[in-house]
C-alpha cells in the first residue's frame, strides 16, 4: 500500500493563528516532511478566503485544478470549489479515503 506521499504533493492548510504556529510546527515534527505547510496567521489569509487557497497554488507551482482539498468545515470546502479545486468535505475515514482513490490513482511502481 502506497502512502498519499507515495502519490502526491502534500501540503497542509491551517488556520492557526501566528502566534501559536512556531509551537505547533516545533510540537509536530512529522509536519517537516509535507511538502508545504501554510498557516494562516503566516500567511495572513486563513480558510474560507481565497487568498489561503492561492497561497497554496502558488507555493506548490501548480493550478487549483491539480489540488484535492480536504476539510472538515463545509464552507471551507465550497471556498476550495469556488477557485477551481477538487474538493471533499471529510466526515468519516473510510469515505476520504475512498475519495483520495478515485481522484489519485496510485502511481505506478
Amino acid at each position: 500500500m502506497q502512502s498519499l506521499q507515495d502519490r502526491a504533493e502534500v501540503a497542509l492548510l491551517s488556520n492557526i493563528p501566528s502566534e501559536h504556529a512556531d509551537a505547533f510546527l516545533a510540537a509536530q515534527p512529522w509536519l517537516r516532511n509535507l511538502d508545504h505547510v501554510a498557516f494562516s496567521g503566516k500567511i495572513k489569509a486563513a480558510k474560507p478566503d481565497p487568498g489561503a487557497f492561492h497561497h497554496c497554488v502558488a507555493a506548490l507551482r501548480a493550478e487549483p485544478a491539480d489540488f484535492l482539498f480536504i476539510d472538515d468545515r463545509e464552507e471551507n470546502v465550497h471556498a476550495a470549489q469556488a477557485i477551481g479545486m477538487n474538493a471533499h468535505l471529510f466526515i468519516k475515514l473510510h469515505q476520504l479515503t475512498a475519495a483520495i482513490d478515485t481522484w489519485l490513482p496510485p502511481r505506478a511502481a
